[in-house]
């Protein structure tokens, strides 16, 4: 997969963060974050490459503090939280064979 499909599939989503995690994710936004990540991922990358992807993004963040995850699911992140954010995320290369 071209690094240009990459970002273009995770920087929408990286604006969107605190939806995946355990402990650390505020209640209900790990959720959030599968569903609209998956939403955006699956056209690309199939469905179950991208819950495996999304899946490892949120586990990529999932130590943030949660009022960083929080800021960068309401769109309210410093664009330094969405960078860092987003090249945490990018380290989760979807498997474009597993796309059906």
């Amino acid at each position: 997969m071209r690094l240009n499909t990459l970002f273009a599939v995770v920087a929408p989503l990286a604006l969107l963060l605190p939806l995946t995690a355990h402990a650390d994710w505020p209640k209900g936004e790990r959720e959030k974050y599968m569903a609209q990540c998956t939403e955006a991922a699956t056209p690309q990358i199939g469905a179950a490459a991208a819950k495996s992807h999304c899946a490892c993004g949120a586990d990529a963040i999932k130590s943030y503090p949660a009022k960083d995850i929080q800021a960068l699911m309401d769109n309210q992140a410093t664009p330094d939280l969405q960078q860092k954010a987003l090249g945490q995320i990018a380290k989760c290369k979807p498997d474009s064979k597993a796309k059906k």
